[in-house]
């Protein structure tokens, strides 16, 4: 069996050197959930995980108020540029509406079939014994399970092939000042490489190099709730007339303007909270829509990441940088 954890927003800040050192073989960490919301530390536990050499794997928490098939896109998204070798896992646990067993398992097979057609991967399910017994029926059951049942050392039956016992949440861990869920994995946890998998087609190399289509924008830049922010305010402040869609795109880019040292106003605080959303500490004053010494050296900070000039000015390639899915994508 293999030791692991899983962590989001509400684990705060992880030292993963602390981590890797109590043991620890795996990390899962949250990567979105329902449609358009990124957990707040995802790139910040990412990159501390990655750096310390943990395996990694991601999680989406199913909202029951909002599409599948955009839920499954948007968790692609976020990882498909990250490197992970754990099955990307749904995490399936609630059913507030009054859903019956075939009309939850159906939103769920919805989600794994979409995000199969995006990715190539199948899922596992994260569920609690008693929810997935009686809430998800044997089409999920066919995907490995990953199950929650506290106080014991064998999880319930629930008619899944068990990869994960989830055996506390009140855990606690070198490196992690919070309680933590604790996790025994099988070595079945692991992403299969092509050549094992029975389900994978054989690729056929081509004959020629093929030409690659570049990637649009807003492609390769985050959506949602904070891109629709910044083109209100935008909007507002300068009369853009960019269409609130939530997408990052090159009419989005043109209208952002030059942001630096000094700057007071709602922009700037949109500047800092995106700063902060990608892992960045802009000290005890955060998002207070002030452009100081602060906010200038954390710019910097992001730059360097991206080979940019260390200027401390929010220009063109700092906002794609700013609003990139991930270090070196423009």
């Amino acid at each position: 069996m293999l030791k692991g954890i899983d962590i989001s927003k509400h684990n705060g800040n992880v030292n993963f050197t602390e981590v890797k050192k109590s043991g620890v073989d795996i990390v899962i960490i949250k990567a979105t959930e329902g449609v358009d919301y990124i957990d707040p530390l995802f790139e910040q536990h990412y990159k501390g995980a990655y750096r310390v050499g943990i395996s990694i794997g991601f999680y989406h928490f199913m909202s029951e108020k909002t599409d599948p098939s955009k839920q499954a896109q948007d968790f692609w998204n976020s990882i498909k540029n990250r490197k992970f070798d754990i099955l990307p896992c749904l995490d399936i646990e609630t059913n507030t509406l009054g859903r019956n067993r075939k009309q939850i398992s159906d939103r769920c097979i919805e989600f794994l079939e979409k995000f199969k057609s995006l990715s190539g991967y199948d899922c596992m399910i994260y569920t609690s014994g008693y929810f997935g017994r009686d809430n998800l029926d044997d089409r999920v059951k066919k995907y490995s399970g990953w199950i929650a049942h506290y106080g014991v050392s064998k999880p319930m039956e629930t008619g899944f092939k068990i990869v994960g016992h989830q055996y506390s949440d009140s855990g606690k861990i070198q490196g992690i000042n919070s309680n933590i869920d604790l996790n025994n994995f099988t070595n079945e946890i692991f992403i299969k490489k092509l050549e094992e998998s029975p389900n994978q087609k054989p690729v056929q190399k081509p004959s020629h190099r093929p030409s690659v289509k570049p990637k649009q924008l807003w492609e390769i830049s985050i959506q949602g709730e904070e891109v629709k922010a910044l083109q209100r305010e935008l909007n507002s402040q300068f009369n853009a007339g960019l269409k609130v869609d939530g997408y990052f795109g090159s009419e989005t880019l043109e209208a952002c303007v030059t942001v630096r040292i000094g700057a007071k106003d709602n922009l700037t605080k949109l500047i800092q909270k995106r700063l902060i959303n990608r892992g960045y500490n802009l000290g005890k004053y955060g998002a207070d829509g002030t452009f100081g010494l602060d906010t200038e050296k954390t710019i910097k900070n992001l730059q360097n990441v991206f080979n940019l000039i260390q200027d401390g000015i929010v220009g063109k390639n700092t906002w794609k940088a700013l609003y990139g899915l991930d270090k070196g994508r423009f």
